[in-house]
């Protein structure tokens, strides 16, 4: 039997095994969420901020009417796995819960659920009760 090789087998298993519990653990890390109230307007300038390139891209593919997209209120938050948080965006009230592994549930109180992976490069999009009004959520950058 060699001897080096049973000491690099241990090694490479122990290097796997702290390598799996990482990744477990950093899929149970608390998700940090965006929560943005965005209106649509033809018009060039309204009050808010415009949104970035990419939220500006993303809502561009929908079938919208509107050429520009402003940002009214932004919200951050953090939430473990399983928590949930109540917002009011745009008038209408919604939970967001944490389903673990970048996973959200959106609850529109009154309208339904949506179950999406929120993850870097993803977004959630819904409309919300005020005309022309959209609530984005994703991972702050």
């Amino acid at each position: 039997m060699n001897i080096p090789l049973i000491f690099s087998a241990r090694r490479v298993c122990t290097a796997l095994f702290f390598l799996l519990c990482a990744g477990a653990l950093a899929a149970d890390a608390p998700l940090k969420l965006e929560a943005q109230l965005v209106v649509g307007s033809n018009d060039p300038q309204i009050h808010g901020t415009p949104v970035s390139p990419q939220i500006e891209k993303k809502l561009k593919r929908l079938p919208l009417k509107w050429g520009n997209y402003y940002i009214l209120r932004t919200e951050r938050f953090s939430l473990a796995k399983g928590e949930d948080k109540r917002l009011v965006l745009g008038g209408s009230e919604m939970v967001v819960k944490n389903l673990g592994g970048e996973r959200v549930e959106l609850t529109l109180i009154h309208r339904g659920k949506i179950t999406q992976s929120v993850g870097k490069d993803q977004t959630l999009v819904t409309n919300v009760q005020e005309e022309n009004s959209f609530a984005v959520f994703r991972q702050p950058d």
